[in-house]
């Protein structure tokens, strides 16, 4: 008995799945309690209190809940986004290089090469190292997360001016004048008078009335 071959394309599959999710985020709306539903006790005060200071660091700063994470972005850039996990973990990324952190704790990492963009982990999966340490994690975690907002907030927007005015304001023109080169050939002669040759372009006529003014009709 042959067997059935049943053709399987894999990327099709994928973008089916991909584009079902995108149908099914346009029809649902999340919010916090999509993110905290379910979570851990901890987890949630603990994103309460990053919540918190996020949103203190300046008149401006935008939260959106997204499927996967809370995001947090001002003037239409994304500077950092928290997931909460149902596994009891809490991850923290911000948009800041992690070699200008200098020394950093272990539960920061740099992600930079996983997501191939700036930036690091902030992970929370241990409630009781975290509770034993939660002053000292949270200073940390606050200061990541001010360095990613304030390298956002003080990038300089340039104000794009076109190169060229537009064509109604554009000045017409004006025409090349030529002027031709003049010449003039002077001949002593042998009764003591000198010969000149003037030769002046015909558009010189206002050179020639004045040499005549200065001269002969003087």
């Amino acid at each position: 008995m042959e067997k059935e071959v049943v053709n399987y394309d894999f990327k099709s599959q994928l973008l089916e799945d991909r584009k079902e999710k995108i149908e099914r985020s346009n029809f649902m709306k999340f919010g916090e309690d999509f993110h905290t539903r379910g979570r851990a006790e901890w987890s949630c005060d603990l994103y309460f209190e990053l919540d918190k200071f996020i949103m203190s660091l300046k008149t401006g700063v935008q939260k959106s809940y997204l499927e996967s994470y809370i995001k947090y972005s001002y003037n239409g850039l994304l500077f950092a986004h928290i997931v909460i996990k149902k596994r009891e973990t809490l991850r923290v990324w911000a948009k800041t290089p992690y070699d200008q952190l200098g020394a950093v704790p272990l539960f920061v990492r740099d992600y930079g090469p996983v997501s191939r963009r700036v930036g690091v982990m902030i992970t929370f999966d241990d409630q009781r190292e975290f509770l034993q340490n939660k002053e000292a994690m949270l200073d940390v975690t606050f200061r990541i997360v001010q360095k990613a907002f304030q390298g956002m907030a003080s990038r300089k927007w340039k104000v794009k001016t076109p190169l060229l005015k537009p064509v109604t304001e554009i000045e017409s023109v004006k025409p090349i004048e030529i002027v031709r080169t003049s010449s003039v050939n002077i001949l002593a002669g042998e009764n003591g008078y000198l010969s000149i040759n003037l030769k002046i372009h015909k558009s010189q006529k206002e050179i020639l009335n004045k040499i005549l003014q200065e001269t002969i009709l003087k």
